[in-house]
């Protein structure tokens, strides 16, 4: 039977719910915290488009780029192996789109709720928030329910009210704390005699602004006091996962080790009728929640030494010390044959560095050391693309996508996007890609194989590597096409052909704002062609 609803004094009051998101709005890190948790929310999971787009919207942040895939390649999340993951595509393909979105949304909450006056407070609120979550994980998985990553996420959730007022009202936030020691209140009704709504209600309304779907926004909601009754577990599955792994975070918190025993004993009977876990089954699901948070820690720079509740979990999941802190040819405009030359002087060698001398210092060594990470990036991104090659369970769109990734990540292009020739209409047209407005940008490809030779045919059909330095130099601007000129705003683009057997089966595009902008050194250039030539590969598999 469904549980009954929260006390109704929990119940918000919208004016001051209302009140209170009014003066969240006004700080100024709380919109870019809701536009990063909505745009993740917006994605839907279950189509390839919803793949891009994540990996899209992560590869904007690049610390949060760095620290997923920190996490992706620690023991807790590469459990399959595969290798080493650099890609936040590989990541998505090994781990799984959910699991890439629920270590993406935590990242986003923790480093938008640090950084403040009361930061090893909110540390430690993010440190039992997180063990809830991995506990609700686990719990989940020996429940069979279908999606593990949403009691993550719901368990995470648990107490956002709670975590939201102590960052962002941190003098109600003590006050309400103070009365519920001094005056032995419940925190619900504390938090609504000073702010005027509980903090479940202040979460509730948040996640609801912030695009969870109902069932996580639902799972928010208190537990009854009373003995929680059977099937309540195939009814509200989240609301029970949640709130039994928060509330044992709590028991750990607060309870003396003497009483332990006593706790979890009371603990257990309450959720026994829909949650049957044995004292030995919940001391293994409590150890293997505190290393996963461990590597979490790691991730993310936290030392656990210095939480209160990380110290309590160890000891009571019967666990060494917490781990410590991670150190972690030249022709004249009016010469018919000038485009032509112009182009072939565009053609990419491998033996012909394009590196920009300005991008150096005097010495040359900022050069060298920009030059080093973009080799490492692409090295890794052709690591990541050979480990998926051999994997006959990776899709060839899951491939480009590491392939696309790499590049973007790589060169720090604005834009990298993958065409395909449609055989039935003999046009090449966009099919995904990477950076802002990409899904505005793939619709402007679309052109014709039949058209006058312009430098996109020019490529396709001599399997020539070209680079526009200017789209409005004179020698190029009459093979640029005035679809392009009309719809895309680069003025320097790169361009790989995709050549399957002798035919133009695809084209990699790549793009930056002003002229001059790509400079493409030997060394880059041949790990470029490299990964083109992973994408010729691929296709030539799957046909």
């Amino acid at each position: 039977m469904p549980l009954p609803q929260a006390e109704s004094g929990a119940e918000a009051k919208p004016s001051a719910l209302d009140v209170l998101l009014r003066r969240m709005q006004t700080e100024s890190d709380f919109p870019a915290l809701s536009e990063a948790i909505g745009a993740i929310n917006r994605i839907a999971s279950s189509d390839r488009e919803g793949v891009n787009e994540l990996s899209n919207n992560i590869l904007r942040d690049f610390s949060l780029t760095n620290k997923l895939l920190k996490l992706a390649n620690v023991a807790f999340y590469n459990q399959v192996g595969g290798g080493k993951i650099s890609t936040i595509s590989r990541a998505v393909v090994i781990l799984g789109f959910d699991t890439v979105r629920s270590i993406a949304l935590s990242l986003i909450l923790f480093d938008n709720l640090e950084n403040k006056a009361h930061a090893q407070q909110l540390k430690e609120e993010f440190v039992k928030v997180l063990y809830a979550g991995m506990l609700a994980r686990e719990l989940a998985g020996r429940t069979n329910l279908k999606d593990v990553e949403e009691a993550f996420i719901s368990a995470m959730l648990h107490n956002l009210g709670r975590m939201l007022a102590t960052f962002y009202f941190p003098m109600e936030a003590a006050a309400i704390k103070q009365r519920v020691q001094a005056d032995a209140l419940s925190e619900s009704k504390a938090s609504i005699e000073v702010l005027g709504v509980s903090f479940e209600s202040l979460g509730m309304g948040v996640a609801r602004s912030w695009g969870f779907p109902d069932q996580l926004v639902l799972s928010m909601k208190k537990l009854p006091d009373e003995k929680i009754k059977k099937g309540a577990i195939s009814t509200e599955p989240l609301r029970v996962l949640a709130g039994f792994s928060n509330e044992l975070c709590e028991v750990i918190l607060n309870t003396p080790d003497a009483d332990r025993s006593k706790a979890l004993a009371k603990l257990t009977t309450r959720f026994g009728d829909c949650l049957s876990v044995s004292d030995k089954q919940l001391s293994g699901l409590m150890e293997k929640s505190m290393q996963d948070i461990a590597q979490f820690a790691l991730a993310v720079n936290v030392n656990l030494k210095q939480s209160a509740f990380a110290r309590q979990a160890t000891k009571w999941a019967g666990m060494p010390a917490a781990p410590a802190e991670s150190k972690l040819a030249d022709a004249t405009p009016n010469d018919p044959e000038a485009p032509q030359t112009a182009l072939e002087a565009s053609v990419l060698h491998e033996r012909a560095s394009l590196l920009d001398a300005a991008a150096s210092d005097e010495t040359g060594h900022a050069a060298e050391r920009s030059s080093a990470r973009i080799q490492s990036i692409l090295t890794s991104g052709l690591q990541d693309v050979s480990n998926s090659l051999i994997d006959d369970a990776v899709s060839i769109n899951d491939i480009l996508r590491m392939i696309l990734e790499a590049m973007f990540t790589g060169m720090g292009f604005a834009h990298v996007l993958l065409c395909i020739k449609d055989g039935r209409h003999n046009t090449m047209c966009g099919k995904f890609g990477f950076g802002d407005n990409v899904q505005g940008l793939l619709k402007a490809f679309d052109f014709s194989m039949a058209d006058q030779p312009d430098v996109f045919l020019v490529a396709l059909q001599n399997n020539a590597d070209i680079l526009i330095t200017d789209i409005n130099d004179p020698k190029i601007a009459p093979r640029i096409p005035a679809w392009y000129r009309k719809q895309v705003a680069a003025r320097t683009f790169v361009l790989f052909p995709i050549i399957v057997r002798g035919k133009p089966i695809g084209l990699i595009y790549a793009d930056c704002p002003q002229p001059g902008d790509i400079a493409i050194p030997e060394k880059e250039l041949s790990l470029l062609k490299s990964l083109r030539n992973q994408a010729v590969l691929a296709i030539r598999q799957s046909l």
